[in-house]
C-alpha cells in the first residue's frame, strides 16, 4: 500500500516530501489510512477536524477520538464546532450541502493560518464510482462524468488509486481504530444507496466493475481534454475581453454548431441555469437582460455583454429630524407634521414621529435583515419578502433601508414596518418620500 501510495503522488505531482499537508481527519476508516500513511511515511502533516453536531453524541465522539490520535501521532491538531442545522435553515441548503460548504471555507483557512500547501482529502476510487453513478441519476453533463479530481487548487486526494477493499485491509493489518458513521449504515442518502444495493448488483454482472468503471473515466478524462482544447479555439474566436467584461458577436455565436453546446460552455461557468430561454432569445431583439448570482448578460442588437455584478458600496446614512433632504444614495426629502393625512403611495412612508429613534439611518439591505411587513405580526427575513413580491436580482440590488436604531422603518419604495405606522392615537408624523 506504502509503495502505491508514493508512486501515485509522484506520477499525478499531487505533492513532495517538501509539501505540509493538512489533513481533513473525520475519524472515518479513510481518514485515519490516510493519515498514518502520512505520518508513517514522515510527511509534515497536521490534522483538521469538523464537528457537524448532526449525529448527537457520536459527533462528540469522533471529535475526541480525532483529538486523541493526533496526541498518539504527536501532530498538531485543529477542530471547529458548526450548527449546521441552523446554516442549512438559513442558507436553503441540505445538512450534507452545508457541512460541505463550512468544511471547506474553514478548511481553506486553517491551511493560509499554518502556511499549509495543500488540503488532502481521503476520497477513494469507490467513491468516485459512486460519484459517477449519482451524477448520471441526477443528470450533470459532460463534467459529472468525470468523476472526482484528484488535485484541484489546494486540495488533493492521494488515495483515488485505492478500493475501499485495499483501505479496510490496511487498516485491518495495522490494527488502527476508526469511527464508524452510523448514518452510513441508511438508505435514505443517495450515495449509500448506490453503495449498498447498486454495486453489488453490478458485480453480480462483472466482478471487476471497479476496474471497468475506472478505466472509463480515464478515457472520459482525456476525451475531455480533447474536447476543452477543440471549444477553447472556437470560442477564442467569438469572445471579446474588453475591460471587465465579456462581449460576444451575436452573429458568430448563431453560426455555430451545435448551437445549445456552445451555449453551455460560455455561460454556465459564470452560474447561468436558463440556458433554454437564453438561446431561444437571442434572436428576438434586444434590451433583455438575465442575472446569474454573479454575473449579468445584456443581449444587445448585435453583441451579447456579460459582466460581474458589482456590488454596491457600502453606504450608511444618518438623518436627524432637521434634515430636509438627501441626494446620496437616493433622492429623498423628509418632513415633521402634526396633520395626520396621509395617501397609499408606495413612494411615501408614514411614520409616528413618536415611536422613532433619531438620528435615523439609511443603508443598503443586507442577508439576515428581517422586519414586521405592513399588517403582519410576525417577523419576515427581507429575502423571503423579496421573493414574495417577486422582485428581480437587478432591483434587489438598488433597495436601501430606513432604519430606527437596529429595526428596520421601510424598506424604501415598498413596504413599511407595522410597528411605526401611523393610528389613530399618532399626534406628530414623520414623512420620507422617495423620488424615482
Amino acid at each position: 500500500m506504502k509503495s502505491r501510495f508514493l508512486k501515485y503522488i509522484t506520477k499525478h505531482s499531487l505533492f513532495d516530501k517538501k509539501s505540509k499537508i493538512l489533513l481533513a481527519l473525520s475519524g472515518g476508516i479513510d481518514s485515519i489510512c490516510l493519515a498514518d500513511l502520512l505520518v508513517t511515511l514522515n510527511y509534515d502533516v497536521e490534522f483538521a477536524h469538523c464537528n457537524f453536531q448532526l449525529r448527537g453524541i457520536e459527533s462528540n465522539q469522533d471529535q475526541h477520538f480525532v483529538k486523541l490520535l493526533s496526541i498518539k501521532y504527536e501532530v498538531p491538531y485543529h477542530t471547529i464546532d458548526f450548527d449546521t442545522k441552523e446554516y442549512a435553515l438559513q442558507h436553503k441548503v441540505s445538512h450534507q450541502m452545508a457541512a460541505r460548504q463550512q468544511r471547506y471555507v474553514w478548511f481553506e483557512k486553517i491551511r493560509s493560518k499554518v502556511s499549509a500547501d495543500f488540503i488532502a482529502i481521503g476520497h477513494n476510487s469507490d467513491d468516485n464510482i459512486e460519484t459517477f453513478f449519482i451524477n448520471i441519476i441526477r443528470g450533470s453533463g459532460i463534467k459529472g462524468l468525470l468523476g472526482i479530481k484528484n488535485k484541484i487548487n489546494f486540495i488533493v486526494r492521494p488515495l483515488m488509486f485505492s478500493s475501499r477493499d485495499d483501505i479496510v485491509k490496511y487498516v485491518t493489518n495495522n490494527n488502527l481504530k476508526y469511527r464508524e458513521d452510523s448514518s452510513n449504515s441508511s438508505d435514505k442518502y443517495l450515495r449509500n444507496n448506490i453503495r449498498h444495493n447498486l454495486i453489488p448488483l453490478l458485480k453480480e454482472m462483472n466482478p471487476s466493475i471497479g476496474k471497468s468503471i475506472s478505466k472509463e473515466l480515464s478515457i472520459l478524462n482525456n476525451i475531455n481534454s480533447v474536447y476543452k482544447e477543440a471549444i477553447q479555439k472556437i470560442l477564442n474566436k467569438i469572445i471579446i475581453n474588453e475591460n471587465d467584461r465579456i462581449i460576444i458577436s451575436k452573429v458568430k455565436l448563431l453560426s455555430l454548431s451545435p448551437l445549445d453546446v456552445y451555449i453551455y460552455e460560455i455561460f454556465s461557468p459564470y452560474g447561468f441555469s436558463d440556458l433554454k430561454n437564453i438561446r431561444n432569445t437571442i434572436t428576438k431583439g434586444s434590451g433583455k437582460q438575465f442575472f446569474s448570482p454573479t454575473h449579468k448578460l445584456l443581449l444587445d442588437r448585435e453583441y451579447i455583454f456579460l459582466s460581474k455584478i458589482i456590488e454596491k458600496e457600502t453606504i450608511e446614512i444618518s438623518l436627524d429630524s432637521s434634515v430636509i433632504s438627501i441626494e446620496i444614495p437616493i433622492k429623498m426629502c423628509f418632513c415633521v407634521t402634526h396633520e395626520v393625512d396621509y395617501d397609499d403611495n408606495i413612494n411615501n412612508a408614514y411614520l409616528d414621529f413618536e415611536k422613532l429613534q433619531f438620528p435615523l439611518t439609511i443603508r443598503a439591505w443586507k442577508n439576515g435583515d428581517k422586519f414586521i411587513p405592513l399588517g403582519m405580526i410576525c417577523y419576515k427575513k427581507l429575502s423571503d419578502f423579496f421573493i414574495d413580491i417577486k422582485l428581480s436580482l437587478l432591483d434587489k440590488g438598488k433597495v436601501y433601508l430606513l432604519c430606527s436604531g437596529k429595526e428596520i422603518v421601510w424598506v424604501i419604495g415598498y413596504r413599511i414596518d407595522d410597528r411605526y405606522k401611523v393610528t389613530s392615537k399618532t399626534k406628530k408624523m414623520y414623512i420620507a418620500e422617495l423620488f424615482e
